[in-house]
């Protein structure tokens, strides 16, 4: 059974002000966010396909109403100790521009495993800093800024480049994405 969530918004700010909408959502003990464009649902975990020689991190694929998407677990993305997932809490987030779709049954749509999705926010953007300087290549060219709401960071995603150009390709090889 599919459940969507009702994400509640918060953090308004003065009208004129420059603002991003961040849904943010949480992997091991840190708060991630990204733009709400992007975003296209958040829905408990449907199960999922594996696919052969796929990284680690590539849980396999998954049937949304006839859409055929590929699944990253970000837990394992980001390199974080595997734990017990709540499944009450764990939440689906289906994502686009994280692959380039086309004709493809995906369009382009990847899903991203997890452990919770916190809330949408409301930030000016003079709030968004760039991605510190050591985040920014290897393995964590993905994040694309750090956002300041009250007393925490929220580390913004790019979602075009949480997959390298390598593993789109093993995702398209396999069939299940067209570039």
């Amino acid at each position: 059974m599919l459940i969507m969530l009702r994400i509640k918004k918060e953090m308004k700010v003065a009208v004129g002000d420059a603002t991003a909408q961040i849904v943010t959502f949480q992997v091991g003990q840190e708060e991630f966010g990204l733009n709400i464009d992007v975003i296209t649902e958040a829905l408990r975990p449907l199960k999922i396909t594996p696919l052969p020689h796929m990284p680690r991190f590539i849980e396999g694929v998954i049937n949304l109403r006839g859409m055929i998407i590929p699944v990253v677990d970000l837990r394992k993305r980001f390199g974080l100790a595997n734990i017990q997932n709540d499944p009450r809490k764990m939440r689906m987030i289906i994502t686009r521009g994280a692959v380039h779709g086309g004709a493809g049954a995906a369009q382009g749509l990847l899903g991203l495993v997890v452990d919770t999705v916190r809330e949408v926010l409301h930030v000016p953007a003079r709030e968004i800093g760039p991605a510190p300087e050591a985040a920014t290549s290897g393995q964590a060219g993905f994040i694309a800024g750090v956002a300041k709401v009250a007393d925490r960071l929220v580390i913004i995603l790019d979602i075009g480049k949480v997959l390298s150009g390598e593993e789109r390709t093993a995702l398209t090889e396999a069939g299940h994405v067209h570039p």
